[in-house]
């Protein structure tokens, strides 16, 4: 107990980098992956980004982003050439893997049968329709 009017003392930085990383684990699948892995993704596109506006001026570097200008027309900085991929293929890459994630963890939620169940089905409807004598 402490005395009334103190406050206990404050934990060192390992035990609360601990304690946050043990709480990952209570969070979901989607909130997890967003903090460990995504995250880490578009702090590397946001830091090409930030690079490439300080080089070559924020509106260039924003239409060479998303492709109105050409990285060959905007100006000689090699990171240039890199923020273009990162808008051609990086980006859309991420967003789409990111709502295809979202979108089956939502099917998944819904489904009333397992995938093994569904697959027996099947293979025993197949099995049903063979015609008999018939070499499949």
């Amino acid at each position: 107990m402490t005395p009334a009017g103190s406050e206990p003392p404050r934990a060192s930085l390992a035990a609360r980098c601990r304690r946050y990383v043990r709480s990952l684990a209570a969070l979901s699948k989607t909130q997890y992956w967003l903090l460990t892995r995504a995250l880490w993704v578009v702090l590397a596109c946001l830091a090409v980004f930030v690079v490439d506006g300080v080089l070559i001026g924020w509106s260039t570097a924003y239409e060479v982003l998303i492709g109105i200008k050409s990285p060959a027309d905007a100006g000689s900085a090699p990171v240039t050439w890199l923020v273009s991929l990162v808008g051609w293929l990086a980006i859309p890459a991420f967003v789409g893997g990111t709502v295809g994630y979202l979108v089956t963890r939502q099917i998944e939620a819904r489904r009333r049968r397992s995938r093994a169940e569904v697959i027996a089905d099947l293979r025993q409807r197949a099995r049903a329709n063979r015609r008999p004598g018939s070499r499949r």
